[in-house]
């Protein structure tokens, strides 16, 4: 063995036949559409491009909001209200 033959690296099996076509998988996605002379090059995320499509984050964090301003407000209703029923049994009974 000489010091060239030695590192010789095998020559690799081809990976598919010569004039093979290879297909894509049956389920795969859609690639992302792209209207005629636009390119996908761009720095915004494509959810901030479609605003029409939907709810703002403003409306969905304000309609939270008031969800749970109401929400305290109910629990605060009602434990006065437990409160006050609390103190007429009390002075009812003596």
């Amino acid at each position: 063995m000489s010091a060239p033959d030695a590192f010789a690296v095998p020559s690799l099996p081809a990976v598919s036949p010569p004039g093979a076509v290879v297909l894509p998988p049956v389920n795969a996605p859609p690639g992302p559409r792209v209207a005629p002379g636009e390119t996908r090059m761009t720095l915004m995320a494509p959810a901030g491009m479609e605003e029409a499509d939907e709810t703002d984050w403003a409306v969905v964090i304000g309609i939270a909001l008031v969800a749970e301003i109401g929400l305290l407000w109910g629990v605060a209703c009602v434990g006065l209200l437990r409160r006050r029923l609390a103190l007429h049994r009390a002075v009812s009974r003596g």
